[in-house]
């Protein structure tokens, strides 16, 4: 989500004349934004803020179209059949959270194209920070249930009805966990009133430091320091498995678990990296005032990068899957109007030539045994 270098204009009530120059002697949010905005000391760094604003709009746009033309069409392929296989359950669900994720970019888009800027009220503030990083936190879980099943699968299989019923299960925990994590941060978003009202996180004054970095650790953790490495381990598991057994596939398991890891570090690396560092920063390591300028600015820029993986998903766990593909076309074709009306007439045609031969069957019967009524309507002058 956007976010500001600067605490923007200090709100309507805030202190009058510059509070003392120690940090400590600062009392409420008031004083500290004052602060920020009049003591500290200032890098002269030429950055475009107008082109950064551009350049998020034409990313959040082609995520956006991207994203929700490639999601719709995994859920509609996969909702056929996700009963049948455990890529095509979990794929779906995956595909459902990224579609979510999707969904809340218009409003990010109009939040940088009005400067940052928030019109909708505070409930708003809070329920689109929590749609989002309840669905971010589905899709990244959603991904690590891929990896394990999938060796899990292969080293114990069991029966598929009792495997589904699994599934079934931790999809619905997962959806249960990703709906509370998200919980701590959304409960200190808030409006922050003024000329131009702020969506910002205000934990209380008193102890935001510790609030940020807890959320900010939490939400690296969970979200990559944790999952990533078990991907890793899962998927080179799950390669060398197949590779000991010899089957055709497990060169191309290997390149496409390259793909997977590579693509989801890509996207998380920089994000949960950043923003470890500007947590961490002035209260336990200290950075060079231009590289906090930098971090601050490119924020958006790294964050937005990292929606990238709604876009990365349907890609590389569905469209490069052969079966998939057999089931899109499938799809495509099934629903095509000439495609329809062909099917139509040969089903038609099928009817008829079924009938046919039930009444053939029925004369040449009739002519070495006992006649039936209908071969009596046929034959009036057979023998008695």
């Amino acid at each position: 989500m956007p976010a500001r270098e600067d605490a923007g204009p200090a709100p309507p009530g805030a202190v009058t004349s510059a509070p003392a120059g120690d940090p400590g002697e600062i009392r409420n949010w008031d004083e500290l934004l004052y602060f920020f905005n009049h003591t500290l000391p200032e890098c002269h760094v030429e950055l475009r803020e107008d082109a950064k604003q551009v350049t998020l709009f034409v990313l959040y746009l082609a995520i956006f179209v991207v994203g929700l033309l490639e999601n719709v069409v995994v859920i509609g392929v996969s909702w056929r059949r996700a009963g049948r296989g455990l890529l095509s359950l979990y794929a779906l669900h995956m595909a459902v959270a990224d579609l979510g994720i999707v969904l809340s970019l218009p409003v990010w888009m109009l939040e940088v194209a009005l400067d940052y800027t928030w019109l909708w009220g505070g409930f708003s503030c809070r329920f689109t920070h929590y749609f989002y990083f309840a669905n971010m936190y589905s899709s990244i879980f959603f991904l690590l249930c891929l990896s394990v099943d999938r060796y899990v699968s292969l080293a114990a299989p069991g029966p598929q009805p009792q495997q589904q019923r699994l599934r079934r299960a931790v999809c619905a925990g997962v959806w249960l966990l990703a709906a509370v994590l998200p919980l701590p941060e959304v409960a200190h978003m808030q409006l922050l009133d003024g000329a131009e009202p702020v969506c910002l996180f205000m934990a209380p004054f008193e102890a935001y430091s510790a609030w940020a970095l807890a959320v900010a650790l939490s939400t690296s953790v969970l979200g990559f320091l944790l999952p990533f490495p078990l991907m890793v381990l899962f998927n080179v598991l799950t390669a060398c498995r197949l590779r000991r057994a010899g089957r055709p596939e497990g060169r191309r398991h290997c390149l496409l678990v390259c793909a997977y890891l590579g693509a989801f570090a890509a996207c998380w690396l920089p994000y949960h990296a950043t923003l470890l560092l500007l947590t961490l920063h002035g209260t336990h390591v200290s950075l060079h005032c231009y590289l906090v300028h930098l971090l601050y600015f490119f924020y958006d820029i790294i964050d937005c990068f990292a929606m990238l993986h709604c876009v990365l998903n349907p890609l590389l766990y569905n469209f490069l899957s052969p079966r998939f593909r057999e089931q899109l076309l499938s799809a495509v074709v099934h629903y095509l109007p000439k495609a329809r009306a062909r099917a139509r007439a040969d089903r038609r045609a099928s009817s008829s030539s079924s009938s046919s031969s039930t009444q053939h069957s029925i004369v040449i019967t009739k002519e070495g045994t006992q006649p039936t009524a209908a071969g009596a309507q046929a034959h009036p002058g057979g023998p008695n």
